[in-house]
């Protein structure tokens, strides 16, 4: 078996317990890290709503980092969360004002290392994330075929909220989203 960050040895995983993971504001120091992680698992999380050749041009986790997180991170408001033990990035947050309606949170990303998942971690993200905007509704699009992530934030009181999206990720390609609100007034 190849070596990876989560083994020791083969046959067995690393474990982390919840008091080894810390969650801080990441800077820009950290985003060729993060985006390994972030990249791995979003390319999970869209297999089998974008076809994999199409993936790969959205990447690589290189660009994400040296382009995609700045141009992100760059608008008024914007931050990025991430949840790490040691040297390893375990989960994103990115999160800011929405662009509707500035009052309220905007959830862009919120992904955790496959190994990692089912484990509390991404609710800890969120809960951070939540948090640091304690007044406002938080809104997101998610993929409408992306029915782990759409059960994660239905589990975390987000209601379908009407709105709805055609995501054009390249010429020809649109991936239907559908809005989810979570009401905090």
């Amino acid at each position: 078996m190849p070596w990876s960050p989560t083994w020791k040895r083969p046959g067995r995983i690393d474990q982390v317990s919840a008091s080894d993971i810390t969650t801080r504001e990441a800077t820009p120091t950290d985003y060729a890290r993060v985006a390994e992680m972030h990249y791995a698992a979003w390319r999970l999380s869209w297999r089998g709503i974008v076809a994999s050749p199409l993936l790969d041009i959205l990447g690589p986790a290189q660009r994400w980092a040296a382009d995609v997180y700045p141009q992100t991170l760059g608008r008024h408001g914007w931050v990025m969360r991430i949840a790490e033990s040691g040297d390893r990035i375990l989960g994103v947050a990115i999160t800011g004002p929405d662009t509707a309606d500035p009052g309220q949170l905007h959830i862009d990303a919120l992904y955790v290392a496959e190994d990692r998942q089912r484990h509390g971690l991404g609710g800890r993200l969120l809960d951070a994330a939540l948090s640091a905007t304690p007044s406002g509704d938080a809104v997101l699009w998610c993929a409408v075929k992306n029915d782990k992530a759409r059960r994660f934030y239905e589990k975390k009181g987000f209601h379908l909220d009407g709105r709805t999206l055609d995501w054009e990720p390249l010429p020809g390609v649109r991936v239907p989203h559908v809005g989810y609100r979570l009401t905090r007034r």
